[in-house]
């Protein structure tokens, strides 16, 4: 007796009837017992679940009248097996019908018993019509899903938190040369070479420690060993449960990009003819020497100017192909007189440059002068004409001359006409007593602080024309300074000085009222067709706050700021520092154009192309110089106007002299040129006379 009381099983048949009723009158799922295809028992929420009332349902209807007709095969026969005893139980899902002919999915568990000796069922049955509609969204979400990641063009993979990979798209296996098979569940050290491999790895590690996107350059290798320069962005995801899932990666192949920016910078830092570093070349290596000896106490650099004797008569007797072919010829010589690690570059024309660094002792930039000399005195063959001609170097010395980059060329360069000057076919180092220019200087200084008032300034403007149209709506504002003894002073000398001396300020403000009178003046003489002046600025100018100094004029004078247009360097964007960006960009923001001057001349500036400061480019005349002077010439000028064109901007040439040059720009696509062929710089009346021509 006592061990039947401490049986739990004995406990419950005490309470059966209590918890059978609990049991069936489950208000969250359906219960009902069957019995030979009828129901015997239904719970309310299964009556309600189909709109019937609990008698109904019981009053002779069974599981099949509330089963939808392609669903009743299958219900039939699970209720046959567990009424046979084929199974004890059994779990599955079909279509229900509702009372009002509506369909939804249910799921049943049914267990065979028996009821009055004979089998009956008794089951459970829920509505899963919200579960199987979510899992069917969810399956279209993953259809989709995967129909997208198949159909972008570019390749595409995902890895998860170990960096194992877990897809892939159809552009990815093309890329890789590789079926996802060989893919998909491998590490990247089973896809790619181990050098590679450490480079995908690392990043891959430094995103998980970092989630959030990834951007950078690299190298991927195809299953054949070919390689392409590449930009792989990626971005993390998570899981369901907020923790690290892995990472998704898209591919942007940037090989012909790559290959066309090397062609880009070769040419734009190259000699066409020669094959030699260029100025911009020469000076980016010249001012890196420069520094490193300023900081060396036991080495120095020389720098050697070199000019031909006599070169201008072989242009003139043989022609200008036997020039080139000497150019070319005599570029040779001086690379084979030249240590490797020294550079030699072409000035331009007839004139080279070379740079000799690591110098223990003066006396070695002249044994490298004597030998230059030497090798370009030999005999030179043209058109089977033996040709002999001379050369005169200057050498300057860093940092015992010079310690910048523009004072020991210029040095060099004086070093060298004195060695024109005392016979040629030599060289001469440079001494202080070459410096008559430095009194020139001083004698600049002191007659510039006194030009203004005396009237000896005044403006000339060169038209800019349209090439397509031949129209003139622009003009470029150039400062002109005639004094009764010094004559006539470049802009390029004096402004730099005018700096020094303190009169910049007072020159820029004169200069933006002749400039502003120029705009005025041209409204009025051609009502409905305004022009646009252009003035050249100087880093100085534009970080010392004259920036805002001329909008208030514009604004003051009730001209648009799209009239003027302000020029600046490469050099000027690239070094200028923030104050002359700032200075820029307020310009820009104000509507007034930015243009890039004397482009292919100086620095990369290509970063300032993209960020919108810049609107138009000016192709250096050396470049334009060179279309019809040298084989191949318009290549760089082609790329250049092509490259500004992608990016949306306006190209103008500088320094157009031929009517050949002039066709080759406008077959180029060049918008606008300048140069003594088309105009020359001229007082205002004659351009206002000049542009009513046209």
């Amino acid at each position: 007796m006592n061990e039947l009381l401490d049986d739990p099983l004995a406990d419950l048949l005490r309470e059966s009837e209590v918890l059978l009723r609990g049991l069936l009158g489950n208000a969250m799922v359906g219960m009902y017992l069957g019995q030979d295809g009828r129901f015997v028992y239904v719970n309310p929420w299964l009556a309600g679940l189909f709109g019937y009332s609990q008698q109904e349902l019981c009053a002779g209807m069974g599981p099949l009248d509330l089963t939808a007709q392609e669903s009743r095969e299958r219900v039939g026969e699970e209720i046959e097996r567990r009424t046979r005893g084929e199974v004890p139980s059994s779990h599955y899902g079909f279509k229900a019908l509702h009372r009002d002919g509506s369909t939804f999915e249910v799921e049943v568990f049914g267990v065979a018993t028996r009821l009055g000796g004979r089998p009956a069922v008794i089951g459970i049955l829920h509505d899963i019509s919200a579960r199987e509609r979510a899992a069917r969204a969810l399956a279209d979400q993953l259809r989709l899903t995967e129909t997208l990641i198949e159909t972008i063009p570019g390749p595409l993979f995902y890895k998860d938190e170990r960096g194992i990979y877990l897809g892939c798209n159809r552009a990815f296996e093309a890329f890789l040369r590789r079926p996802r098979e060989q893919i998909v569940g491998k590490s990247v050290y089973e896809v790619a070479p181990k050098e590679l491999a450490d480079v995908y790895y690392a990043a891959d590690d430094w995103l998980f420690r970092h989630p959030g996107t990834q951007t950078y350059e690299t190298v991927v290798e195809n299953a054949q060993g070919e390689r392409r320069d590449v930009v792989f962005y990626k971005a993390t995801f998570d899981k369901a449960d907020g923790s690290l899932g892995g990472l998704l990666g898209v591919i942007l192949d940037i090989t012909e990009r790559k290959e066309l920016e090397r062609r880009v910078w070769e040419q734009a830092h190259h000699d066409a003819l020669t094959g030699l570093p260029n100025m911009r070349r020469l000076r980016e290596r010249l001012a890196a020497a420069v520094e490193l000896a300023g900081r060396s106490r036991d080495k120095g650099l020389a720098l050697l100017f070199i000019d031909l004797d006599r070169f201008k008569e072989v242009n003139d007797t043989l022609g200008h192909a036997a020039g080139d072919e000497l150019l070319v010829d005599a570029a040779g010589r001086l690379r084979g007189a030249l240590r490797a690690s020294d550079l030699v570059g072409r000035q331009g024309g007839d004139e080279f440059l070379i740079l000799l660094d690591d110098l223990e002792t003066e006396e070695q930039a002249e044994q490298v002068a004597a030998k230059v000399v030497e090798v370009l005195s030999r005999p030179f063959v043209l058109e089977g004409q033996e040709v002999r001609l001379s050369a005169s170097v200057g050498i300057a010395l860093a940092p015992q001359d010079a310690q910048d980059v523009e004072t020991l060329i210029r040095f060099a360069d004086l070093a060298m006409y004195a060695a024109k000057a005392a016979g040629r076919a030599g060289y001469r180092r440079f001494s202080r007593e070459m410096q008559e220019q430095v009194a020139r200087r001083r004698a600049v200084g002191e007659a510039l602080r006194r030009a203004l008032e005396l009237g000896q300034l005044g403006v000339h403007y060169q038209p800019i024309v349209e090439l397509g149209s031949g129209r003139v709506d622009k003009a470029e504002a150039l400062l002109r300074w005639s004094h009764p003894g010094l004559g006539a002073v470049s802009p390029a000398e004096f402004l730099p000085i005018a700096a020094e001396v303190g009169v910049l300020e007072a020159l820029s403000e004169w200069f933006i009222e002749q400039a502003l009178r120029a705009m005025r003046e041209a409204s009025s003489a051609r009502p409905g067709r305004p022009l646009q002046v252009a003035i050249n600025l100087s880093p100085r100018q534009l970080a010392g706050g004259a920036c805002e100094a001329w909008l208030s004029a514009l604004r003051g004078a009730g001209l648009s700021p799209g009239l003027l247009a302000v020029e600046v360097t490469e050099e000027t964007l690239q070094d200028g520092g923030s104050a002359v960006l700032r200075g820029l960009h307020a310009l820009r923001a104000a509507g007034i154009d930015i243009g890039l001057d004397d482009f292919g001349s100086g620095h990369s500036a290509f970063s300032h192309l993209r960020d919108r400061l810049v609107s138009h480019i000016k192709i250096d005349s050396s470049l334009v110089c060179a279309l019809s002077s040298e084989p191949n010439g318009h290549v760089i000028v082609d790329a250049l106007i092509a490259m500004a064109h992608t990016l949306g901007l306006r190209v103008t040439a500088e320094g157009v002299e031929t009517e050949a040059q002039r066709e080759l720009l406008a077959q180029g696509g060049c918008d606008f040129a300048q140069g003594l062929l088309l105009g020359e710089p001229m007082p205002l009346p004659e351009l206002l006379e000049f542009i009513a021509r046209r």
